[in-house]
């Protein structure tokens, strides 16, 4: 699949130990490669932005998830994890728009080393603080909880008796 060697290697040290956001960051990462390889290999500017456009939703909804987990649990700096995300979105989609400028490619390979050593340092640095307070919260469990259709926790329904016509529940 790849004709040069990927920008980002997974490893089990970027592990946050939340099975939802350690695939969410395994599928940033393939995107991010997925980018620099097209890059790298002069792919079509359409199927580039193509590239680009999921990169960004996709980071939206990872975001969402983290968001929405540290809120769910009380973490202390969730507000300030938060901000980071929306800066990062900023960096994004200013990257995103400079690409479809036309920027000359070498300004894009500029663009995915911040993409990749803003990955790490994320990843790194505030996801590797929540990681033990969602642990302690017991987040794995909490999760089988949810449904997460199209990128978007949703607590499941609860399942409710069914009560005959006219009569009330006890």
């Amino acid at each position: 699949m790849w004709s040069i060697m990927p920008l980002i290697v997974w490893t089990d040290q970027m592990c946050v130990g939340v099975k939802l956001l350690d695939n969410d960051h395994k599928k940033l990462v393939l995107l991010i490669n997925e980018l620099n390889e097209g890059i790298e290999n002069n792919r079509d500017k359409q199927e580039l932005d193509g590239v680009f456009e999921n990169l960004v939703r996709f980071t939206r909804v990872h975001f969402a998830h983290e968001e929405q987990l540290l809120f769910e649990t009380g973490y202390p700096a969730a507000a300030a994890h938060k901000q980071e995300h929306e800066s990062m979105i900023q960096k994004i989609e200013a990257l995103q728009a400079r690409f479809r400028s036309g920027a000359p490619m070498a300004m894009h390979k500029d663009g995915v080393e911040l993409l990749k050593s803003w990955l790490f340092s994320h990843m790194y640095g505030a996801d590797q603080e929540y990681a033990p307070y969602l642990e302690a919260k017991g987040v794995n469990s909490i999760l089988t909880s949810w449904e997460i259709p199209i990128g978007v926790m949703q607590k499941k329904p609860e399942h409710r008796t069914k009560v005959k016509h006219g009569a009330r529940p006890a």
